[in-house]
């Protein structure tokens, strides 16, 4: 049973969408890898006790690069027509990084970090 979306094409025009879809695959698999690699690293500076200020740092680096990993590749950010899922992301964000910054204003202050 035929797709619906290649039935019309012709054999080079089918031969393109292959080796796309292959690219996009290869992408995927190498985006997957790196940031089960990334994990594993993350795994790895916990177990082996460094200065846990050392670690927190690298740990949320590593997580920002795996979210944007995970936006372009996996939830397919890159591709056009997503601009407004780009927005409610971005808004998300910026709403996410408020309230973080709001909420560790107040414990800082409500534990006497500023005399």
């Amino acid at each position: 049973m035929a797709n619906v979306e290649t039935e019309s094409l012709t054999r080079k025009e089918l031969d393109a969408l292959y080796k796309a879809r292959a690219k996009e695959m290869r992408l995927q698999l190498t985006s997957f890898a790196l940031m089960i690699f990334m994990t594993f690293i993350a795994f790895g500076l916990v177990a082996l006790d460094f200065n846990k200020y050392f670690v927190g740092a690298i740990i949320v680096t590593l997580a920002f690069v795996q979210v944007i990993l995970q936006f372009f590749y996996f939830m397919h950010m890159k591709d056009k027509g997503h601009d407004f899922a780009k927005l409610f992301i971005l808004v998300g964000m910026y709403f996410a990084i408020a309230f973080i910054i709001t909420f560790v204003f107040i414990v800082w202050i409500g534990t006497g970090g500023i005399q």
